[in-house]
């Protein structure tokens, strides 16, 4: 009976994907499957159409030339795509945005890149961001107990399937991508879960459920040695 009937729906069929390569073999090649996130734009024609009209707004009655308004409106757009940019680029952030301000949390996390690895012409890394539920290692297929956010090093990939389309069981109709990693390429997880505060902390620290501190416990248990 074919997999491709277990795998959940995560999301639209990805558009524009390159086709993996299998023009050489890796045996350390890992093949990650989930959903790939989605590419926007930091300005959208309509919110740069909007920022024109509050500029026009701004600067009705006063003489200043159409010329000049372009203009103006051509640096506003720039210095705010510019500060998003500089936020964001080659950080992992959280964000909390409202109408006047935006709450940021910026996570930093130290990669050492090997000197095999390439870094692509823009000198960054982390290339995308995906939602893994599976992977391919050896052959082999396998499916995450829980689904993992993780920042990678590679672009997903379209995945080309048999007689029923699928690779593993997951297929791009589904919303599903490939990655396709070596095993010792550096990629950073995040533990992502969500519950109310009695199940999240009261009932996970309860004796016996609470994770046991490695460093503090082996400080603990050390001997202690009497002073002469």
């Amino acid at each position: 009976m074919s997999e491709c009937c277990n795998h959940p729906g995560v999301g639209n069929e990805p558009k524009g994907l390159e086709d993996p390569q299998y023009d050489a073999y890796n045996p350390s090649e890992v093949r990650l499957y989930g959903r790939p996130a989605t590419s926007l734009s930091i300005f959208t024609p309509k919110e740069i159409g909007d920022l024109d009209i509050s500029l026009e707004e701004e600067l009705r009655g006063r003489e200043i030339k159409d010329d000049d308004k372009k203009l103006i409106s051509e640096i506003i757009r720039r210095v705010a795509q510019k500060k998003l940019v500089d936020l964001f680029q080659q950080q992992i952030v959280l964000a909390l945005v409202d109408e006047k301000e935006a709450e940021v949390l910026k996570l930093t996390v130290e990669i050492n890149i090997p000197s095999r690895n390439f870094r692509g012409d823009d000198g960054k890394y982390i290339k995308s961001i995906g939602v893994i539920y599976g992977y391919a290692y050896e052959g082999h297929c396998y499916k995450l107990p829980k689904p993992q956010i993780m920042y990678l090093p590679a672009e997903p990939r379209a995945i080309l399937g048999g007689d029923c389309g699928c690779d593993c069981g997951f297929v791009p109709e589904l919303g599903y991508a490939v990655w396709q990693i070596d095993k010792l390429e550096r990629v950073i997880a995040l533990d992502v879960r969500s519950d109310d505060v009695k199940t999240l902390v009261l009932d996970e620290n309860l004796p016996g459920s609470r994770s046991p501190l490695a460093y503090a416990q082996a400080q603990s248990l050390a001997p202690q040695r009497h002073r002469d």
